[in-house]
């Protein structure tokens, strides 16, 4: 599936159910975006994680409008959880560096999902 960030649309893989969700990035070989679509808009919910996760991502929080909560920079591998700042519904997972090249900032809309 593509998402539009701005005027640039990107291919993302869609993680819509719990297994999907469930393994996101983990044993990875490179970091492809993902987009994880929670069943419903929660905190506890949308915490990600980044065991066996084997390089850096960015994440990126979206509310139930598509809205950007909050975006993390450069998440480490390991890490126990990445929290949002408040209920999210989708988490954009993306390589290192690149919510930043795109433009990505709290309160951005994204479409086409």
């Amino acid at each position: 599936m593509r998402i539009t960030i701005g005027t640039k649309r990107i291919g993302v893989e869609l993680a819509d159910n719990w297994a999907k969700r469930f393994r996101g990035l983990m044993f990875r070989r490179k970091c492809a975006p993902l987009l994880l679509s929670m069943p419903h808009a929660s905190r506890a919910n949308s915490t990600i994680h980044s065991f066996f996760v084997f390089f850096r991502f960015d994440a990126v929080f979206l509310d139930d409008k598509k809205r950007v909560i909050n975006v993390v920079d450069g998440v480490r591998p390991f890490r126990v959880a990445v929290v949002p700042k408040r209920p999210a519904r989708y988490v954009l997972e993306l390589p290192a560096g690149m919510a930043r090249g795109l433009g990505i900032r709290e309160n951005m809309k994204l479409a086409g999902f």
